[in-house]
C-alpha cells in the first residue's frame, strides 16, 4: 500500500509541478520576449509546431516536474526508490508523449521528451536516497 500512495503522491506533485513550470514559463515569455505559446488546438489548425522559446521552457518543465516527482516517490517509498521513481517518469513519459502527439513538434523534442522523463525522476529517487543517508547519519551521531 505504501508504494501505491508513494508513486500516486509522486505522479501528482510532478505533474503539479510540471504544469507550473511550463505555464509560469510561458507567462514569462510572453511578457519579456512577446513570445506566446501556440495552444494544441491553433497548432493543429495553423499546421506548425511552437516557437522554440516555448519548447524550451517545456523541456525544462520535462526535467523539474519528474524530477519532483520522483523525489516525493523516492522518499515516500518503503524500498527500491528508484522503481517508483521510475514509475512515476514512465506514467509522466506516456502523458507527454500524448501532448506531443496533438500537433507537429521538431525531431529534436521527440528525442529530448523520450531523453529526459525518467532519468529525471531517477535524480530525483538518487537525492531522496542521499537525503535519507543523510538523515540516519546525523542521528546515529546525536544518539
Amino acid at each position: 500500500m505504501k508504494s501505491l500512495i508513494s508513486i500516486a503522491a509522486g505522479i501528482i506533485v510532478g505533474t503539479i509541478v510540471l504544469s507550473l513550470v511550463e505555464g509560469i514559463g510561458n507567462m514569462v515569455l510572453a511578457s519579456t520576449l512577446g513570445i506566446e505559446a501556440i495552444s494544441a488546438q491553433g497548432a493543429a489548425a495553423l499546421e506548425t509546431a511552437r516557437p522554440t522559446a516555448s519548447l524550451l521552457v517545456v523541456v525544462l518543465a520535462y526535467l523539474v516536474g519528474p524530477f519532483a516527482g520522483g523525489l516525493i516517490a523516492g522518499s515516500l517509498a518503503p524500498n527500491n526508490r528508484h522503481y517508483h521513481a521510475a514509475a512515476v517518469g514512465l506514467f509522466q513519459l506516456m502523458l507527454g508523449v500524448i501532448a506531443i502527439s496533438l500537433f507537429p513538434h521538431p525531431v529534436w523534442f521527440w528525442v529530448v521528451t523520450f531523453a529526459t522523463f525518467i532519468p529525471a525522476a531517477l535524480a530525483g529517487a538518487s537525492v531522496a536516497a542521499w537525503r535519507a543517508k543523510r538523515g540516519r547519519g546525523k542521528s546515529r551521531a546525536r544518539a
